[in-house]
């Protein structure tokens, strides 16, 4: 029983940043975004963008679709399915469907009494749009409906995504920054309407000549460690105490031949899965590969929470 206990305390700390609802919102399906980190605020022309910064889908020329599957914490299930189609010169539209599944529970009454078991699941469902708006300038947006049951209550919500990458360099730097699931609860569980889980995100992803690799870098503010601060205190050691509610993320993909690439990154909230154990040294560390066969792409993602065990996600992605 105390395992237990220990195991889902562990988990809470891994899915939720705070006290806000809905955290599916910030849960990572994809294969090729988590290996790196979930560093692809900056990164452009790929489908992961439905996620990571929809402006970063403006530079999709064809017809793209991705399926994702994610074997996550406990019982927990993620099926990810995303489309994205060009319109020149109206930009690049998208839709994305994810579902959650977190297993049965033991169902009982006030008394203890057994009275068989229920479900819980989530539903997610996006509509991107992304163009680029100057020469060096693209901007995406993004609308998603949130739809959560827990046995027989239900609650969902409204949300959206906005950002923006600018080319420092087109063909060395890129810079990226979003402001995600700003919105409100629609309809609570019971009568309390959760605030939404909150975050900003600003970063680059780095072509260094002579170097085998894309680099990506990122930084991340969740809403409820900004809560704690204002303009007014930013001084002294209470400016570097707010760094630290900053989490960061690196990874690295390498192209070592034409169908093979490679990755590998570091989380820095795997700080918060340390619980004093063999197993803390890993917390963070995440990576993958991806095949590309000409008429698909295969991608693998293999991420450590720590004590809670290692993390898989596989998908396929098609452009035609």
């Amino acid at each position: 029983m105390a395992a237990m206990i220990l195991l889902l305390a562990l988990a809470g700390a891994v899915m939720a940043q705070g006290t806000s609802g809905f955290e599916v919102l910030r849960m990572q399906p994809q294969p090729r975004g988590s290996s790196l980190a979930g560093a692809l605020i900056a990164d452009a022309g790929n489908i992961e963008s439905t996620f990571f910064n929809p402006a970063g889908l403006h530079s999709i020329t064809r017809r793209t679709a991705t399926a994702t599957y994610m074997k996550y914490l406990l019982d927990i299930k993620t099926g990810y399915l995303a489309y994205a189609a060009p319109t020149q010169p109206w930009g690049v539209w998208g839709a994305s469907l994810n579902y959650t599944n977190y297993g049965e529970f033991d169902k009982r009454s006030s008394t203890g009494e057994d009275q068989g078991l229920f479900k819980a699941t989530d539903y997610v469902f996006g509509i991107h749009y992304a163009n680029q708006v100057k020469d060096r300038l693209s901007l995406g947006a993004s609308g998603k409906f949130v739809y959560s049951k827990i046995d027989v209550y239900s609650g969902s919500a409204l949300a959206f995504d906005l950002g923006a990458q600018y080319k420092l360099n087109p063909d060395h730097l890129i810079l990226g920054a979003g402001i995600f699931n700003l919105g409100w609860t629609t309809n609570a569980y019971v009568s309390t309407r959760d605030d939404l889980p909150l975050y900003y995100r600003v970063g680059l992803k780095a072509m260094p000549t002579g170097l085998p690799a894309d680099l990506y870098f990122t930084v991340t503010l969740y809403q409820e460690y900004a809560d704690n601060y204002s303009l007014n205190n930013f001084g002294g050691s209470r400016f570097l105490d707010f760094l630290g509610e900053f989490y960061y993320g690196i990874g690295a993909e390498f192209h070592p031949m034409d169908v093979l690439y490679l990755r590998i990154g570091y989380d820095t909230r795997g700080l918060d899965q340390k619980v004093g154990t063999s197993k803390d040294a890993l917390a963070g560390i995440c990576g993958g590969f991806g095949v590309d066969m000409t008429i698909a792409r295969f991608e693998y993602g293999l991420a450590s929470y720590g004590e809670l065990g290692l993390v898989q996600r596989v998908g396929m992605s098609a452009s035609f």
